[in-house]
C-alpha cells in the first residue's frame, strides 16, 4: 500500500500547514478571571474591592482565549448591562444584521462595543465606544485579537453552556444555557466551613487571615466575607466587607482598623457567580484575641514564699527587625504590681 501511505502523509502535512498560528498552544494567551463572566455583578467589587475591577486599558495587543474557571468561554454577542463582567463599562461583540460569527477555520473582522450610561441619564448606550476585534474560529474554541481599551473598560466572557457541550441529564433543566439540577436551581449554595482567624507576617506587616473550607458544588462560587470586633461595651462593630472568589481574606493589623487587644471575628457566606444575590447562611468564626495571654489567668499572686509559674503567650508574631539591626535584645517589659512596691520582670523575645 505505498500509494495510500503517501496520500496519508501529504494529508497530514496539509493539515499542519493549514492550522492558524493563533490556534496553536503558543499562539494565544488566556484571560481567566471569573469576574469577566456576564453574570458577575460588578457592584460587589465597587463596594468592597475596587482594586479588583477589570480595566483593559493596559492589556497587551494580541490573540486571547477566554476561560471562566477553566471552563471554555467566548465573547457575548448581545448587549451587556453596565456594572457587569467585573467592570463598569463591559465590552461585548456586536453583530450587524448581515454579520455572523466565523465558521471553523475562518477569521472575521468584527466590532466590539462598550456599554455606558451617563450620570442622570435614563437610557444606556450599548455601543458608546467601538473597538475593532478579529475573531478566529479554531474549531473547538475561538480566539480574539484584542487591543487596549480607551479607558477603564473590560472585555466580557460568557461560559459555553453545558447544553452546548453535552445534553442535559434527566434530573437537570436548562437554565440560562446551563444544565442545573432541578432541586438545586432555586436553592442557595451550601455554607462554607467555619472560618478561622490567624495572624501572619507578610513583608514585615501583620495581617489577620480569615480562611475556611469551600463547600463541594458543581457551580462556580464566590464568597462574601465580613470582619468585626467586640467593643469595650461587648458590642460587635463591623470593620469591613469583601467579595472575592478566593477562600480567604486579609485585614491588616495596623493599629487603626485592628489593634493589639482586639477580639476579632470574621464571617463567610457563599454565593453562585451566576446568581450572586442568593447567598448561603453566613458562618462566623470563633473569637480571636490579638495580643498576649496569661496562663493561668490569675488575678493575684500571694506573697507566701511559694513559686508561681505563669505562661505568657503571644497570638501574634513579634517583629524584632529594628532591634536586631541595632544588635540589641528584643524583649517585652511586663510589670507586676504588688502592694507597697513595684516589681519589674523582663521577658526576652529573641529574633530567629
Amino acid at each position: 500500500m505505498p500509494g495510500g501511505a503517501c496520500v496519508l502523509v501529504i494529508a497530514l502535512m496539509f493539515l499542519a500547514w493549514g492550522e492558524a498560528q493563533e490556534c496553536s498552544p503558543g499562539g494565544h494567551q488566556f484571560l481567566r478571571s471569573p469576574y469577566r463572566s456576564v453574570r458577575f455583578d460588578s457592584w460587589h467589587l465597587q463596594q468592597s474591592a475596587v482594586q479588583d475591577l477589570i480595566c483593559d486599558h493596559s492589556l497587551s495587543p494580541g490573540w486571547y482565549r477566554f476561560l471562566i474557571l477553566d471552563r471554555p468561554a467566548e465573547m457575548p454577542t448581545k448587549c451587556v448591562e453596565m456594572n457587569h463582567c467585573g467592570t463598569q463599562a463591559p465590552i461585548w461583540l456586536s453583530l450587524r444584521d448581515s454579520e455572523t460569527l466565523p465558521s471553523p477555520g475562518e477569521i472575521k473582522q468584527l466590532t466590539a462595543c462598550a456599554t455606558w450610561q451617563f450620570l442622570f441619564s435614563t437610557t444606556k448606550d450599548c455601543c458608546l465606544f467601538q473597538i475593532p476585534v478579529s475573531v478566529r474560529n479554531c474549531g473547538n474554541f475561538s480566539v480574539y485579537l484584542l487591543q487596549p481599551t480607551q479607558g477603564c473598560m473590560g472585555y466580557c466572557a460568557e461560559a459555553i453552556s453545558d447544553a452546548r457541550l453535552h445534553p442535559c441529564g434527566s434530573d437537570e433543566t436548562e437554565t440560562g444555557g446551563d444544565c442545573v439540577r432541578q432541586l438545586a436551581a432555586s436553592l442557595p449554595p451550601p455554607p462554607a466551613g467555619r472560618p478561622e482567624v490567624l495572624v501572619e507576617l507578610i513583608e514585615s506587616r501583620l495581617f489577620c487571615r480569615c480562611s475556611f473550607d469551600v463547600p463541594a458544588t458543581k457551580n462556580s462560587v464566590g464568597f462574601h466575607i465580613a470582619w468585626s470586633r467586640l467593643s469595650s461595651q461587648e458590642v460587635k462593630e463591623e470593620l469591613t466587607q469583601e467579595t472575592t472568589v478566593q477562600a480567604f481574606s486579609l485585614l491588616e493589623l495596623d493599629g487603626i482598623n485592628l489593634r493589639l487587644g482586639d477580639r476579632i471575628f470574621c464571617s463567610a457566606s457563599v454565593f453562585f457567580l451566576e446568581n450572586p444575590h442568593v447567598q448561603s447562611v453566613a458562618i462566623e468564626s470563633q473569637e480571636f484575641f490579638a495580643g498576649f495571654k496569661l496562663q493561668p489567668e490569675l488575678s493575684t499572686i500571694s506573697e507566701d514564699g511559694k513559686e508561681y509559674y505563669l505562661r505568657i503567650e503571644s497570638t501574634v508574631p513579634i517583629i524584632c527587625s529594628e532591634f536586631s539591626e541595632l544588635d540589641q535584645e528584643c524583649k517585652i517589659s511586663l510589670k507586676l504590681k504588688t502592694i507597697g512596691q513595684d516589681l519589674v520582670f523582663f521577658w526576652g523575645i529573641y529574633p530567629c
